[in-house]
């Protein structure tokens, strides 16, 4: 400490501590004289993961409810504090957190489990008889309805293409063309990074989206139409807005287009008449089968505007958009 921020005045020596509102932890961390740095990063991640830090456990299991949900039983992710907001499910939220500890040990593949086997995960999103009571649903008294993020949205086009890379790992695929090496220099003229005239047909193309390169100061125009956070920002709930310009991108975004064209030249190999091509159409990207109004208004269309275009209209649908 110096008196009064003075450099020429020092005080007593801090050492290296945290919180001490955590019931049954020691705040302040016993390290050798001498340590490294790595000493200090070493007792702060064992306070973390501490079987007494009740913050980790509750934190933690909220964050994985809110990423299945679209909402926590806590609304600020970031901030349990009284800044913060207070649990919908107060009961709810230490169960979990105990049970995550004690008896999943820590593994997220049970936690998602659990919640994804619940009753309340399981429920409809089209229940209309809490609506003049808790017309927020912070009682869960029906599912939230959940609209695909553009990773989501991206990858799941990929997927049904048959075009999705799926290898683990590796660098990261950068989306765009870029015109010299200046591009990734930090400072002086803004970049020039063109998205519209990147090869659709390339490998990198076909990665990911949690491997995309992204460009802070230049976002892909569709990512960022569909919501994707800034990635120069923390972002621990998502904003989901619903503009004309989302409608936009969807009918005329390269990419998409250009996956409908693939998704329908692999669903023609497979089928012998057009009938059949949208049904499987409907089972590819809805997971259902068509219905008899369905069915032949969409071969109507598809015998009109081609089978790219049927798939097109099916992907800009809500059925496909949105999880019920």
């Amino acid at each position: 400490m110096f008196r009064r921020g003075d450099l020429n005045k020092p005080e007593e020596v801090v050492g290296p501590g945290t919180l001490q509102c955590i019931p049954g932890l020691p705040c302040d961390f016993v390290i050798d004289e001498g340590a490294d740095e790595s000493a200090r990063r070493v007792a702060l991640a064992r306070w973390l993961t501490d079987g007494r830090n009740v913050l980790t456990w509750r934190s933690i299991v909220n964050r994985v409810w809110q990423y299945h949900f679209g909402r926590g039983l806590v609304e600020t992710p970031n901030d349990f504090g009284k800044m913060g907001s207070a649990p919908s499910h107060p009961e709810l939220l230490d169960w979990l957190a105990v049970w995550f500890r004690d008896e999943a040990h820590g593994s997220f593949k049970a936690l998602h489990q659990l919640i994804l086997t619940s009753e309340t995960w399981r429920q409809s999103s089209l229940g209309r008889q809490g609506e003049s009571i808790d017309g927020d649903n912070r009682l869960l008294w029906r599912q939230n309805r959940h609209r695909l993020t553009a990773e989501e949205m991206r990858d799941t086009m990929l997927a049904l293409s048959g075009k999705l890379d799926a290898t683990m790992g590796g660098p990261a695929a950068i989306q765009f063309v870029h015109h010299d090496s200046a591009t990734f220099n930090t400072g002086g003229a803004p970049p020039l990074l063109e998205y519209e005239n990147f090869d659709l047909e390339s490998s990198a193309a076909r990665r990911r989206a949690i491997y995309r390169f992204l460009f802070r100061t230049v976002p892909d125009p569709l990512m960022d139409t569909l919501d994707c956070p800034d990635g120069s920002a923390m972002t621990p709930v998502r904003a989901v807005s619903t503009t004309a310009l989302q409608a936009l991108a969807m009918l005329n975004d390269r990419f998409l287009i250009r996956q409908c064209e693939h998704l329908a030249a692999r669903i023609s190999c497979a089928n012998s008449d057009v009938e059949k091509e949208v049904t499987a159409l409907y089972r590819e990207m809805l997971q259902r089968e068509p219905r008899s109004e369905e069915l032949t208004k969409l071969r109507a269309f598809a015998e009109k505007h081609g089978l790219p275009n049927t798939a097109h209209l099916l992907m800009n649908s809500n059925e496909f958009m949105f999880l019920d």
